[in-house]
C-alpha cells in the first residue's frame, strides 16, 4: 500500500480549510500551511469564546425596571394617543423611543382589583380582590381585607433575584389584618423594600371643599332617617294637640335621642374620615396625617429620584404610582390653570413633568440604556366625574367612548394605555 502524507491548505477565497495530499512539496511549505491553519483556528476559537461570553452576559443581565402608573388616566389623554391639546412631551418621548400598546386591557375598571391583577398577573377574582358590591374598592384604612400573603407579586420575584424594590405613591391593596400594627397587606409584606405614599386612595373627602364620595350613603343612612324622625315628631305632636290620641313623652325623648345619635355619628364621620384615612406613610411609619396636597407630586417625584440615586450598586424596581389624576384633583402652583382642560388637564401635564424628571435622573446616572421603562394607567378614564358645579373632572377614553357625551355615561371602560421603552 502506498503511503501518503497530508497537509492543511487554507483557501482564502472560499473561506474554508481542505485536507490535500502532500506530494514532494518542500518542508517549508508544510510548515507555512500548518501555521496558517492553526492561526485561523485560533481566531475561530477566540470568536466562539467571545460569543459564548456575550451570550452568558446577556443571560445574566438584570435590567432596572421603572413603572409609571397613573390613576384613572384615559387612553385619549396623552399626545401619543392622539390628543392635540394636552402637552405630554415626556410621555410622547417614551412612545417615540419605545413601543406603544394599542390593545392593552386592564383586568377591571376599578382601582383595587385592577392593581391586584397588575401586581400578581392573575385575575383579581382568583386572589379574592374582586367584589360583587357596587363599591368594589377599599375606602377605609381600617379595612381588614387586602392582597393575600399567599399571592406572589412581581416585586417579590425581583427582590428574590437581588433587586432593590420601592413603591412610591398609591398602594390601595390593603394595610392590616387583625390589628393596626400587623401590616399583613402592606407593600413591605409584598416584596417592596421601601414604601412612601398613600396606603389607601385619594378621595374628594381627603381635600376640604371638594365634596364627598359618600353623598349617597350619607343621604340614605343619615339624612333620610333624620327627615323621617322629624316628620314623626311633628305628626305625633299634632295628634297630641288635637287630642286624637295621647302620645307618651318618653316616645318623643326616644325619637330625639335617636336623631341626636345619627347627627353625632354623621359629624364624627365627616370630621374624622380625613385624618384616619388620608395620610402618608414611609414604610410602617405615618409621616403626615392628614396629608397635605401642597407640592405632593413634587414630593413623590423627589422620593423616586432619590431611590434611583441610592440604588446604583444593584438592579432596582421602582413603581411610581401617581395619585394623579384621580379626584380630588390638585396641582402645584407651577401647573394650576396652565392647561387648556382645566384642573384635569393641569393634573395630566404635571404628571408628564414628573415622568420627565425621572427619565432625566436615569440619563444623569447613565442608567437609561440598562432600564426598562413602562408607562400605564390602572384603568381607563373616570369619565363620569362631574362636580356639583358641573365641572368635568374626568378624562377621555378616546375612540373607545364618545367624547362630550362620555361624561353622561355611568360606566368606565377597561381600555388603558401602555407605553414601553426598550433597553
Amino acid at each position: 500500500m502506498e503511503n501518503k502524507t497530508f497537509v492543511w491548505e487554507t483557501n482564502t477565497q472560499e473561506g474554508e480549510d481542505k485536507i490535500l495530499p502532500w506530494e514532494d512539496e518542500p518542508f517549508s511549505d508544510f510548515l507555512f500551511g500548518a501555521r496558517v491553519a492553526l492561526s485561523r483556528r485560533m481566531r475561530i476559537l477566540f470568536l466562539l469564546l467571545l460569543s459564548l461570553h456575550k451570550a452568558r452576559s446577556d443571560a445574566e443581565m438584570r435590567p432596572n425596571v421603572v413603572v409609571f402608573m397613573v390613576d384613572d388616566l384615559g387612553i385619549g389623554d396623552p399626545g401619543c394617543y392622539g390628543n392635540k391639546t394636552l402637552r405630554t412631551p415626556n410621555i410622547d418621548r417614551l412612545a417615540r423611543e419605545g413601543v406603544k400598546l394599542t390593545q392593552h386591557l386592564a383586568a377591571s375598571p376599578l382601582c383595587t382589583p385592577s392593581r391586584a391583577a397588575f401586581m400578581t398577573g392573575r385575575y383579581p377574582v382568583r386572589s379574592g380582590m374582586a367584589s360583587r358590591s357596587r363599591v368594589g374598592v377599599f375606602l377605609f384604612s381600617a379595612s381588614s381585607g387586602g392582597l393575600p400573603n399567599s399571592e406572589i407579586t412581581f416585586a417579590t420575584l425581583l427582590k428574590n433575584q437581588g433587586y432593590a424594590t420601592a413603591l412610591i405613591g398609591k398602594w390601595h391593596l390593603g394595610v392590616n389584618c387583625n390589628s393596626s400594627s400587623d401590616f399583613c397587606h402592606h407593600p413591605l409584606s409584598h416584596g417592596f423594600d421601601y414604601f412612601y405614599g398613600l396606603p389607601v386612595t385619594n378621595l374628594r373627602d381627603c381635600k376640604p371643599g371638594e365634596g364627598s364620595v359618600f353623598t349617597t350613603g350619607i343621604r340614605l343612612l343619615a339624612l333620610v332617617p333624620l327627615q323621617l324622625i322629624g316628620v314623626a315628631l311633628l305628626t305625633l305632636e299634632v295628634c297630641n294637640c288635637l287630642r286624637l290620641f295621647r302620645v307618651p313623652r318618653w316616645v318623643f325623648f326616644c325619637l330625639l335621642f335617636l336623631a341626636a345619635v345619627i347627627l353625632v355619628a354623621l359629624v364624627c364621620f365627616l370630621h374624622y374620615f380625613r385624618p384616619l384615612n388620608c395620610f402618608l406613610m414611609r414604610n410602617h411609619e405615618v409621616t403626615q396625617q392628614p396629608m397635605s396636597y401642597d407640592s405632593l407630586t413634587q414630593r413623590l417625584t423627589r422620593e423616586a429620584v432619590q431611590f434611583i440615586q441610592r440604588s446604583t450598586e444593584k438592579p432596582f424596581l421602582l413603581i411610581l404610582s401617581y395619585i394623579h389624576v384621580h379626584t380630588a384633583l390638585f396641582s402645584s402652583k407651577d401647573f394650576a390653570g396652565k392647561s387648556q382642560h382645566g384642573a384635569y388637564g393641569d393634573n395630566v401635564e404635571e404628571t408628564d413633568w414628573s415622568v420627565g424628571q425621572v427619565l432625566n435622573a436615569l440619563d444623569e446616572m447613565r442608567l437609561a440604556n440598562d432600564t426598562l421603562v413602562y408607562f400605564t394607567a390602572d384603568q381607563g378614564a373616570h369619565v363620569e366625574e362631574v362636580t356639583s358645579k358641573g365641572e368635568m373632572h374626568g378624562g377621555s377614553n378616546g375612540i373607545y367612548k364618545g367624547q362630550p357625551a362620555a361624561v353622561l355615561e355611568k360606566r368606565r371602560q377597561d381600555q388603558k394605555l401602555g407605553v414601553i421603552r426598550h433597553l
